[in-house]
């Protein structure tokens, strides 16, 4: 028993690690939330609200990711889905391209 959980705690997230990203969760939207405020009090610029809340967001999506998507311990075997992913991505966007030039020109003409 001792060794099947060794091994679980060796390939994934404790429960205090699901807990404390929950709590930097709430926190980060807190510190989201008070930038917002402050703007519309005008206490604070809109840019450096911007600045702060893209920060935050940047900082929860990559503890969501790590953490509850276990990528922190499974890097190795994303890598080689994501790294054909960003090579085939702009080639699907060269490919549509014509697509999305031709339609902006048949609707600039009505």
């Amino acid at each position: 028993m001792s060794h099947d959980t060794h091994d679980n705690h060796a390939h994934g997230a404790s429960v205090g690690s699901y807990i404390a990203v929950f709590i930097a969760l709430c926190v980060f939207t807190a510190v989201s939330f008070v930038a917002n405020t402050l703007v519309h009090k005008g206490t604070m610029s809109q840019q450096t609200a911007f600045a702060i809340i893209l920060g935050v967001a940047v900082i929860k999506a990559t503890l969501v990711a790590l953490i509850f998507m276990h990528v922190k311990w499974d890097w190795s075997k994303l890598y080689f889905m994501i790294l054909p992913s960003f090579i085939l991505a702009p080639f699907l966007i060269f490919a549509l391209l014509p697509d999305i030039v031709l339609y902006w020109k048949s609707m600039a003409g009505k």
